[in-house]
């Protein structure tokens, strides 16, 4: 069975290809009333803290898309009987998403992470991509004293949307918060993703992405706050699934 929108764990999430989420995002970066869309990306790890907090769920809930990133959700699909279609993680999207938003003349803007590396994600950006297309930056170690201040610039950038890499759920919860205030069409929560196209840590070998194991990579890398996270958060999280399966549960 293959849905363009399953449940899992009470959270609704787009089952979508990559080609197909580049093309929601893009229809919410152009310049619309209301509020800024909201995007985000959920794994395992998403869905064991969403088991835990209502907020953050609630936030997922009525976000404009959320889509399936990792093996764990598709090891989840399976054992509800649906085929994901595919695994549309923040990582592989970010330089797509680059190049795509480039061709569409719209920005980027990066928030979070330590200081520091959203300037090198831009730098990245700018070696790989072309220049233009990061719009400005801003690390995550900002004080509520500065929140206008961030929000000017921001919005004197021009940007059409927002990546925010506060780490889960901090960074939903911000942009859900400020949501009214963002000078942008659209808002992305992405978690590490800066970490990476920073060169800070460095992502695992493509073969053992495609066969679903970067989690194993991830751990090699940082063992001490990987550990609890997936050698636990892994089986908890298929427990959860399996239980909701076997009470019959709309997920």
């Amino acid at each position: 069975m293959s849905e363009e929108l399953f449940t899992l764990l009470d959270v609704p999430i787009q089952n979508v290809t990559m080609d197909q989420a580049l093309e929601q995002i893009s229809s919410c970066t152009y310049p619309h009333e209301g509020p800024a869309c909201e995007l985000h990306f959920v794994n395992a790890h998403c869905i064991n803290v969403s088991a835990n907090d209502e907020v953050y769920r609630r936030i997922l809930q009525s976000s404009e898309a959320v889509y399936a990133d990792g093996s764990g959700i598709r090891k989840a699909g399976r054992i509800m009987g649906v085929q994901i279609a595919d695994n549309v993680n923040g990582t592989d999207m970010f330089p797509l998403l680059c190049r795509r938003m480039q061709d569409e003349q719209k920005r980027i803007y990066l928030l979070g992470a330590a200081p520091g590396t959203a300037e090198k994600v831009r730098d990245w950006v700018g070696q790989e991509i072309g220049p233009g297309v990061i719009a400005g930056v801003h690390d995550g170690f900002f004080k509520e004293t500065e929140l206008d201040a961030v929000l000017a610039d921001i919005q004197h950038s021009g940007a059409d949307l927002l990546l925010v890499a506060l780490g889960v759920p901090r960074q939903e919860l911000w942009i859900r918060s400020v949501r009214d205030r963002l000078p942008v069409a659209a808002a992305m929560g992405v978690g590490g993703l800066f970490d990476f196209y920073s060169g800070n840590i460095p992502r695992a070998p493509r073969w053992l992405r495609a066969i679903g194991f970067e989690w194993v990579w991830r751990l090699i890398q940082e063992p001490r706050r990987m550990w609890k996270r997936y050698l636990i958060g892994n089986l908890v999280f298929l427990r959860r699934v399996h239980t909701a399966q076997r009470k019959g549960s709309p997920s």
